[in-house]
């Protein structure tokens, strides 16, 4: 069994929804998400990660098989959460790709580099990345 206050994450590639991946979720009137039950030759229990008794503190949720809508929809309902997003720079690759557009990667001025205005007056130049269109600012989202 797991050590008390070790945060674990578990990986569920075919997810779709507590039940079919052997778990009972309840809720507490404190609003807190526990495992109230592992089901045996669950994936939940053949992972060897989850226990009877888990509090439930985030999840990461991959959009690789999700529709855009499906994506879009998930997007709108969150509110005032702490929300990190996987984003790739694509140029002029993109729809809204703009050549007057520069993204702020920085909010410390960039001195003697000429570039666009960015947040507050702070000045920076559109950095190119050596890994060209492969380049990921990795984040994930936490619910």
């Amino acid at each position: 069994m797991a050590d008390e206050e070790e945060t674990r994450e578990v990986l569920f590639p075919d997810w779709e929804g507590a039940d079919k991946t052997g778990m009972t979720i309840e809720q507490t009137s404190g609003g807190q998400l526990f495992v109230k039950e592992v089901k045996g030759e669950s994936p939940a229990a053949r992972s060897g990660k989850v226990y009877e008794g888990d509090q439930i503190v985030g999840a990461t949720i991959y959009f690789e098989n999700m529709s855009s809508e499906e994506t879009a929809e998930l997007l709108k309902t969150l509110n005032k959460h702490k929300v990190g997003l996987k984003l790739q720079n694509k140029g002029d690759k993109s729809p809204y790709y703009s050549p007057l557009s520069t993204p702020c990667r920085s909010p410390v001025p960039s001195f003697g580099v000429t570039g666009s205005k960015c947040h507050e007056g702070t000045e920076t130049s559109r950095g190119s990345s050596e890994q060209g269109d492969e380049s990921v600012q990795d984040s994930e989202m936490t619910v």
